[in-house]
C-alpha cells in the first residue's frame, strides 16, 4: 500500500511539474518552440499514464493476494441508485429509459457534430446512463460511490471507425472530469470508460463522448484549449470547486496531463475502497 502511494505522490509532483508556467516577465514560445514542447509534454504524459495504470494493477494484485477480489459496487450502491431513478424518473424520463437516442433524433442532447460535443439536463448522482449519441457512440455509465469513479463503457455502433473517441463528465459542482485517453474505436467495438471523481461532492451530472477534432478545439483537439464559452465555463469553473464541495483541486492545465490525473483520481479511489474493505474485514475477523 505505501509503495503505491509513494507512486500516487510521485507521479503527482511530476505532472505538476510537467505543467508550464508561464509569468508576465517571460518571454512567449514561437510557434516551433510551443510544438516542440507540446510533443515533450504529450511523451511525459504516456511515461506517466502508463506509470499510474501499472499502480492500478498493483493494487488489483494487493486486493487478490488479500483475498478481496475485484472492487464490487455494495448493495447500499445499488439500493441508492434504484431510489434515485426513481426520484429522477418524473424529471429525467428514467435517464435508462431515454438512453435510446435513435427514438429521440439524437435525445435530450439535440444532435451535434463530429465531436459529439453536446451538452444536456444534468441527472441525479446514482443514475445509470445508457444513451446512443448523434455521432454514432453509445455511452453507458454509472457512479460507483465505493471507488469515487464514473465507469462504464463507449460502444461505436456505426459501420465506420470512431477517431480519437474520449469522454467526459461535467459535476454540478462545477468540477469538470476527464477527458479519458483518445483511443480509436472500431465497428462494433466496445472500450471501457473510467473517470475519478475523487474528493467530489456533488448530486448531478452530465456526461457526453466526444470524437474527432470539435471546431474550436484547434488541431490538437483540448490541447487548442478550451474556452469558457463552449463549456459553460467548464474550465474557469474550476476556481469556485473550494467554495462549492469540489474536489481537492483542479485538473492540469496542459490538456497533455489530463488523462494522466483522471487515471491518479481513479487510483485514489480504488485506494481508499481497498482500505475500507481491509477495515470491514478485520471487524468480521474480530467477530
Amino acid at each position: 500500500m505505501m509503495r503505491i502511494a509513494k507512486i500516487s505522490m510521485m507521479v503527482l509532483g511530476a505532472a505538476g511539474a510537467g505543467v508550464p508556467v508561464c509569468q508576465d516577465d517571460e518571454p512567449a514560445l514561437d510557434s516551433g518552440g510551443q510544438e516542440q514542447q507540446s510533443v515533450q509534454q504529450s511523451a511525459d504524459a504516456d511515461q506517466l499514464y502508463d506509470l499510474v495504470k501499472q499502480a492500478r494493477a498493483d493494487l488489483r494484485q494487493m486486493r487478490a493476494a488479500a483475498g478481496l477480489g475485484a472492487h464490487q459496487a455494495g448493495p447500499r450502491a445499488e439500493q441508492a441508485e434504484s431510489h434515485a431513478q426513481r426520484e429522477g424518473a418524473g424529471e429525467h424520463g428514467g435517464r435508462e429509459g431515454r438512453g435510446t437516442g435513435d427514438e429521440r433524433g439524437g435525445g435530450e442532447h439535440g444532435l451535434s457534430g463530429e465531436g459529439g460535443e453536446d451538452e444536456g439536463a444534468y441527472v441525479p448522482k446514482m443514475t445509470k446512463q445508457n444513451e446512443l449519441f448523434a455521432n454514432g457512440a453509445r455511452l453507458v455509465l454509472e457512479f460507483d460511490p465505493g471507488t469515487q469513479a464514473f465507469v462504464g463503457s463507449v460502444t461505436n455502433t456505426t459501420a465506420r471507425t470512431l477517431a480519437q473517441v474520449r469522454v467526459e463528465v461535467h459535476l454540478d459542482n462545477g468540477t469538470e472530469l476527464g477527458p479519458t485517453k483518445r483511443i480509436d474505436v472500431a465497428p462494433g467495438q466496445t472500450v471501457p470508460v473510467e473517470l475519478g471523481a475523487f474528493g467530489n461532492q456533488f448530486s448531478a451530472w452530465v456526461s457526453h463522448p466526444e470524437a474527432g477534432v470539435e471546431e474550436g478545439h484547434g488541431g490538437g483537439g483540448e490541447e487548442g484549449g478550451e474556452g469558457a464559452g463552449e463549456h459553460g465555463g467548464g474550465e474557469g469553473r474550476g476556481e469556485e470547486i473550494g467554495e462549492r464541495g469540489g474536489g481537492e483541486g483542479t485538473r492540469p492545465r496542459s490538456a497533455a496531463y489530463r488523462p494522466v490525473y483522471n487515471q491518479l483520481q481513479i487510483l485514489r479511489g480504488e485506494m481508499r475502497a481497498f482500505e475500507v474493505d481491509m477495515a470491514a474485514r478485520s471487524r468480521q475477523d474480530e467477530r
